[in-house]
């Protein structure tokens, strides 16, 4: 496929900010669908195609689908700190970004850490650490509201990301230099992602192994990296409830299949009577993730429930109502958590 110019174009009433250092790179647009094309084994097209010593630098549009801070624990406190959002596909050209003919699904995540699996001289220190965090969690300015959910984004990578565990991540390949930054720039705000409203049957079939399409017309690769919607489900292990963990469901109905679901840290999932969820039907908005943890590209899914909005119960009518879905619902005027400066 011919790779696309990228024009800028005037915005009204959107939210733009430029990043002037960055004008002497030209990048190339490409789409979601290009970046996690795979083989029959599940293994990187991308790659393939672009070795990391001609990766060339690329944009890609999306819109976020989960907070930073509900995902993963990026403050100089935590033991490994790492940032992560995901972006889902969405029509650039909405949003003054001409791609003709564009055609997208899926979304993409982008991932940072602090310290660097290429050695020590790669890692960051605590002002670092807090001078990236501030870049990528505030592209507005540290007076406007953090980067969130809802939010349109433009993504400009020059060393566009790796693959990892079945997925292709948009990062800085793990090198602390400048030259391997991402930058974001937020081209509108509120705006509600889709969800796509499917059932287990959709992702893993009657012997409970995981529907891979090397296509990704079908099955996991189809929804990887993009908000899902199911509803009956029952969770079969409450006792693993907690923060950051992962508990496995199944779906009524369709009883013979089961799935990972991983926890966000949003406080208020650990308010969640677990207990109850294994009686009474739920429904959750979550990403499709993909952690291939065995090595084999094609298993390894899982849905990431990033906050307590993202599920709804409705216990029997002694009960009360649990939680109310979030998908669209996530309140945009949530301050997010302020990355605060070390002393």
């Amino acid at each position: 496929m011919r790779l696309l110019q990228l024009q800028m174009f005037s915005l009204l009433a959107l939210f733009v900010f430029v990043f002037p250092a960055q004008a002497d790179i030209s990048y190339t647009p490409v789409t979601h669908s290009e970046l996690q094309a795979v083989y029959e084994d599940g293994t990187s097209y991308w790659t393939y195609l672009h070795p990391t010593s001609t990766r060339y630098p690329v944009s890609v549009v999306g819109i976020v689908i989960n907070n930073p801070w509900e995902m993963l624990d990026y403050s100089s406190s935590a033991s490994s700190p790492a940032w992560q959002t995901f972006i889902q596909a969405i029509n650039p050209n909405d949003y003054g970004i001409s791609y003709p003919n564009w055609s997208d699904f899926g979304g993409t995540a982008l991932y940072m850490r602090r310290y660097s699996p290429r050695g020590s001289t790669n890692d960051y220190t605590a002002e670092e650490w807090q001078s990236e965090m501030e870049r990528v969690n505030w592209p507005l300015g540290l007076s406007e509201l953090s980067l969130r959910y809802g939010d349109v984004v433009l993504v400009q990578a020059k060393a566009p990301g790796m693959f990892f565990r079945g997925k292709y991540n948009i990062n800085e390949q793990h090198y602390k230099s400048s030259d391997y930054d991402f930058s974001i720039t937020i081209l509108a705000r509120g705006v509600t992602p889709s969800v796509a409203t499917i059932t287990l049957a959709d992702l893993k079939d009657a012997s409970n192994d995981f529907i891979f399409d090397a296509t990704r017309q079908t099955g996991c690769e189809h929804y990887q990296a993009g908000l899902v919607h199911l509803d009956n489900l029952l969770l079969l292990d409450p006792e693993n409830w907690a923060l950051d963990g992962t508990v496995h469901v199944t779906q009524v109905g369709f009883e013979d299949r089961t799935f990972d679901l991983k926890l966000g840290i949003d406080p208020a999932l650990a308010t969640i009577d677990a207990e109850m969820l294994t009686t009474t039907p739920f429904s959750i908005t979550a990403i499709l993730d993909q952690e291939a943890y065995s090595g084999d590209n094609t298993e390894g899914y899982r849905f990431w429930l990033t906050n307590a909005q993202g599920l709804m119960a409705i216990p029997e009518p002694s009960g009360m109502l649990l939680l109310v879905m979030g998908g669209a619902a996530i309140v945009a005027g949530l301050a997010g958590k302020r990355f605060r400066r070390q002393r």
